[in-house]
């Protein structure tokens, strides 16, 4: 029995720092999404009413704002579900938001050179 409890112990301290390692890579995931969000938003707020923009802020800026919001939203439900706090009634409805976000970020890309 003793030795049971002590593998038992040892499992879940394993599983609970893989737990720990999975919630901080989400969280940078998110983070660096979001810089990636901010930084495009600035650059094509920027160059919005100018004539000349560049082809970075013509072609890409708006479809990888919308792509990595649509990672924020799918990382923020599975975040929710790893870190099991709180309620979980909106995250089937934010997953389904984030795939959208992904299929608008592939369509704004083609039309943008049409």
């Amino acid at each position: 029995m003793i030795h049971l409890k002590k593998n038992s112990v040892r499992r879940n301290t394993v599983i609970q720092e893989k737990h720990k390692t999975m919630l901080l890579v989400f969280k940078i995931v998110i983070l660096i999404a979001f810089i990636f969000v901010v930084t495009s938003t600035v650059l094509y707020l920027m160059e919005w009413g100018h004539e000349n923009r560049s082809y970075f802020t013509e072609h890409f800026a708006l479809p990888i704002v919308l792509l990595f919001v649509g990672v924020i939203a799918v990382f923020l439900t599975l975040l929710s579900k790893l870190s099991m706090s709180g309620e979980n009634k909106g995250d089937n409805i934010m997953f389904g938001v984030g795939i959208l976000l992904f299929l608008c970020s592939i369509l704004t890309l083609i039309f943008s050179y049409i």
